[in-house]
């Protein structure tokens, strides 16, 4: 007997059960839980005039919810960490629309993780089917073109397959390779960097700074709303946008209390900078740091150590400390490809595209290979 397929669009993550999501991200990592996603929504950090229009795609199997795609319908490309603002005004300079786009992903975190959400394995005829409904639910919508920010590595066969573009992305990780101290760690590294590292240690120490690792029931709206204040101080100080709102920070200990972590470094008792930390299968994620007194090397102190240290103690796997900062090879972390998916619709403009991720493509695997080869902080044996 042949299984009933059907899909269809959902437009607020709050129309699902939390037992149903939950159940097809089951093996995916905070980022796309159903209590992120409605905490971004009940937040009004997506939804409304903020260009992040929710659309989930649901399939289910027997009436059974069996795979979930989360979506946003895209008014511009802030949030995403996948640049394309170029190809926007490709489209432009020929009288086309780029927005809306169609993209899958977590917003506003770059951290790579399923994009498929599945409750079992199911074949690659579904999920074939799947993706057919969401290219033709673009065609209908007049949405230029599909995106899928940060996918796992595994999906990369079955997205070129199905006619996506693939382009490389670049991002710095720290391994925990079964250290038992942070100590064990700085034995690894070379001379001249374990110094470096010790002597910026070792500044944040002598001017009394004390840091304290704030989760579970310490973890309270109190907190939250100084977090907060730091994120927007961040924000301003790189000429950046607030996509989340207070209400994100301050709802974070009733929406992701177990998931969140807060690194908080004090002086004279006082708050004076934090790093809000996620953690998701057994890696520990750095997403939204600030701070209220310039101090030299406290940024690396309370980002970057503590997040290490904290992870080797609890036998995380990794640190993911976000996009971006070559500054952090020297402190331990390596380079590591990332991956994006992109469907074209217009055949002009995705030949262009292709070359250029062709040549980016290049690039990008030669500058890994380059620093692995020239600037790893880790000794030679």
């Amino acid at each position: 007997m042949k299984n009933k397929i059907n899909i269809k669009v959902v437009n607020s993550i709050n129309k699902f059960k939390a037992k149903d999501w939950d159940n097809c991200n089951k093996n995916g990592n905070v980022f796309l839980s159903y209590n992120f996603l409605k905490l971004l929504e009940d937040s009004n950090s997506i939804g409304g005039n903020t260009g992040w229009q929710p659309i989930y795609f649901c399939l289910k199997v027997d009436d059974k919810i069996t795979a979930v795609v989360p979506s946003f319908i895209k008014y511009h490309s802030q949030g995403e960490f996948v640049f394309d603002h170029s190809w926007a005004q490709a489209y432009q300079s020929l009288g086309l629309n780029y927005y809306p786009k169609l993209l899958i992903a977590s917003p506003f975190s770059p951290v790579t993780g399923k994009r498929i959400l599945v409750t079992q394995n199911i074949n690659a005829l579904i999920k074939k089917k799947l993706f057919d409904f969401i290219k033709d639910f673009c065609k209908e919508k007049k949405i230029s073109s599909i995106h899928i920010n940060f996918f796992e590595e595994h999906e990369l066969d079955f997205l070129k397959n199905e006619g996506f573009l693939i382009r490389y992305g670049e991002q710095f990780h720290f391994t925990n390779n079964n250290y038992n101290t942070f100590e064990d760690f700085l034995n690894k590294l070379s001379y001249k960097i374990r110094k470096s590292i010790n002597k910026e240690r070792q500044s944040i120490k002598h001017q009394g700074i004390e840091v304290e690792i704030i989760k579970n029931e310490k973890f309270n709206k109190n907190l939250c709303e100084i977090m907060y204040q730091f994120y927007i101080s961040t924000i301003k100080k790189k000429w950046s946008y607030n996509y989340l709102s207070k209400d994100f920070f301050i709802k974070l200990p009733q929406y992701l209390k177990k998931e969140s972590i807060l690194i908080l470094a004090k002086k004279n008792k006082n708050i004076i900078a934090g790093a809000l930390n996620f953690i998701s299968n057994d890696i520990l994620y750095g997403r939204y740091w600030g701070c209220n007194s310039d101090i030299k090397n406290l940024h690396f102190e309370v980002c970057y150590y503590q997040a290490m240290e904290y992870a080797i103690k609890n036998k995380y796997i990794k640190v993911e400390a976000g996009a971006q900062g070559a500054h952090k090879i020297k402190r331990g972390y390596l380079p590591k490809i990332t991956y994006s998916a992109h469907y074209i619709f217009n055949e002009k403009l995705k030949l262009a595209i292709k070359n250029f991720l062709e040549e980016e493509r290049r690039i990008v695997l030669n500058d890994i290979n380059h620093i692995n080869d020239n600037y790893s902080p880790f000794k030679i044996i």
